[in-house]
């Protein structure tokens, strides 16, 4: 009987002994692709964290606090603003990938029939506009509160485009790519009725609709209808400006500045407020890490972990292994004997070890590859799903899908990675087989023979 022979007919006749290596095998595969796909995610992740938008500073007015006749706190903000000048300023110091500006007004339409607040009336039926150059940077996008469902969202390089509610679009029967003539407007009280305080219309601009958002939170609270959430339109900055509502250049709403490196955040933050353009009694300055700082110590944690992991599995599952083969081979003495006295050679006897443990670890890395694709989509949706930030990149900026992470994309290895691991798995066990059957094989014929008696 030929080596290929005699070991499938071992595999076949223990198959105890079979199973028992091929779970081994199998069990480790799936842990150290499962181990080496957390570590991947964590790596990449915190690459991707890093190269897209890892953090932000908000310049803008500050408010003032004062009591009115009634006895009611009012708000307003000091007549000041940001110039396109300052902002340029600021770019030239480096490190900024994108600024948004922001203005807001409220507007009128013919063709858009208002959700009804409080105390609504025709001339109440106004929405309010926020101005911006890129509207998936808008605190309700970035904080999820609101989501694009439909189109694309609007960037610097937009005209006369806007964004409207899931149920503005509804109750209008609009659509993407629709066009209204949006007129200006100003929220204004008069005998507890809410007024639009520009009775004249004299300004009027043409806008298309670029997309449509659906809103993540719902707001009981009464409200008149022009700051209805749903009624809230997103538009790029010249819609206000051709409504005469803003000046071109001129931001009396937040300037946000967005950099890629988290770390620099303070540095940089440090160098603006030195800037003798702006003046900071009446301007003030936040930051936000947009979570970068929070996840990246937790990957960083994760990560280590792994590692620890990883070492100690090795080194288990290593000295598991050739414990386990020893004994396998330690039972066989009486079977290499015989081997050797029909004239076997030593060769051939641990070419046939080495293919019957060869074989049963092809079966198991083969079945381990498929078992590891729903392991490290598990892993991945339960050590990962806190730790998801919204990457906001160029992509995102305008995509009209999700801009959340596809986890599986992270933890899982391409095929290189994945037979690379296979490799040294094939590598220690092919060690193993001879590490394990070392001492029999260097015993004489006469001393195993001596030692079957």
């Amino acid at each position: 009987m030929n080596v290929r022979k005699r070991a499938f007919a071992y595999l076949f006749r223990k198959k105890g002994k079979t199973m028992s290596l091929f779970l081994v095998v199998f069990i480790v595969a799936v842990f150290l692709i499962s181990c080496f796909g957390v570590l991947n995610a964590s790596k990449n992740l915190g690459r991707d964290i890093r190269t897209s938008l890892g953090a932000a500073f908000y310049i803008r007015a500050n408010t003032e606090v004062s009591m009115t006749e009634n006895g009611e706190t009012e708000v307003k903000e000091n007549s000041v603003h940001i110039s396109q000048k300052e902002i340029d300023e600021i770019i030239k110091m480096g490190e900024i990938k994108y600024y948004n500006p922001i203005n807001y007004g409220f507007a009128k339409s013919d063709g858009i029939e208002f959700v009804p607040g409080d105390k609504h009336t025709g001339e109440s039926n106004m929405g309010k506009v926020t101005a911006l150059n890129f509207s998936a940077l808008a605190p309700d996008f970035t904080d999820e509160m609101a989501v694009l469902t439909q189109g694309k969202h609007i960037t610097d390089m937009d005209y006369q485009k806007i964004l409207i509610s899931e149920e503005l679009a509804s109750v209008n029967h609009l659509s993407v790519g629709d066009t209204l003539t949006l007129t200006h407007a100003r929220l204004g009280e008069a005998d507890g009725l809410y007024i639009d305080e520009i009775p004249v219309k004299t300004a009027y601009v043409q806008v298309e609709v670029s997309g449509i958002y659906k809103l993540n939170t719902e707001d009981a609270s009464m409200k008149p209808t022009a700051c209805v959430a749903q009624n809230k339109i997103y538009a790029s900055l010249d819609v206000l400006n051709e409504l005469h509502e803003s000046e071109e250049g001129i931001y009396t709403g937040e300037v946000d500045f967005y950099i890629t490196d988290p770390t620099r955040l303070e540095s940089i933050t440090h160098k603006v407020l030195l800037l003798q353009s702006i003046d900071w009694k009446t301007h003030f300055i936040r930051t936000n890490d947009l979570g970068y700082l929070k996840i990246a110590e937790q990957l960083s944690s994760l990560g280590n972990l792994v590692k620890i992991l990883l070492v100690l599995v090795s080194i288990v599952s290593t000295a598991f292994l050739i414990l386990l083969l020893t004994m396998r081979m330690r039972s066989r003495v009486q079977e290499v004997g015989i081997l050797l006295a029909v004239g076997i050679s030593k060769g051939q006897i641990m070419a046939g070890f080495l293919l019957e443990v060869l074989a049963v670890t092809v079966i198991a890395l083969s079945l381990s590859y498929i078992t590891c694709f729903g392991v490290t989509d598990f892993l991945g949706y339960s050590l990962f799903r806190e730790l998801q930030p919204n990457l906001l990149n160029e992509k995102t900026l305008s995509a009209g899908e999700d801009s959340g992470i596809q986890m599986n994309h992270y933890i899982r290895l391409n095929i290189i990675e994945t037979l690379f691991i296979y490799l040294c798995q094939i590598i220690v066990i092919t060690a193993s087989v001879f590490v394990s059957s070392g001492n029999i094989m260097r015993w004489k014929p006469s001393e195993i023979l001596s030692k079957i008696c």
